[in-house]
């Protein structure tokens, strides 16, 4: 599987590493298991930098407007994704669709920054 997801339940935090090229079902297979594992309002770090897709934009459309309908979809957390600087554009362009008041989306080009990120919603969540 091109995807590789960690979660560590005591940090919060569910890690998605992506390698080659990702089909739509394999996506959703990822997504379904940060769901199984209860990791949907963990913050997510989503490394796709090393991948790209064969799903096209109206499909990953229909899995984003999935996501906003599920019973759930209040509880989900941030999600930094990291893109090769000279790809990513449709990262970018799925992110630039999140909508007002949803959760907080970001993308970013280094690891470390997105990172940093993550800890600093992380520290404003433990606040509320």
């Amino acid at each position: 599987m091109p995807i590789h997801v960690r979660i560590s339940h005591q940090d919060r935090l569910l890690v998605g590493v992506a390698h080659g090229t990702i089909s739509a079902e394999e996506f959703l297979n990822a997504v379904r298991e940060g769901v199984e594992q209860g990791a949907l309002h963990y913050r997510k770090l989503i490394d796709v930098a090393a991948a790209n897709t064969d799903a096209d934009m109206t499909l990953l459309k229909q899995l984003l407007t999935m996501a906003r309908n599920s019973p759930q979809a209040a509880q989900r957390g941030p999600v930094a994704f990291v893109v090769d600087a000279k790809r990513g554009d449709t990262v970018r362009e799925l992110a630039a669709l999140t909508e007002e008041g949803e959760r907080p989306v970001r993308v970013f080009t280094n690891l470390h920054e997105a990172r940093k990120w993550l800890d600093e919603i992380f520290k404003i969540e433990l606040k509320r």
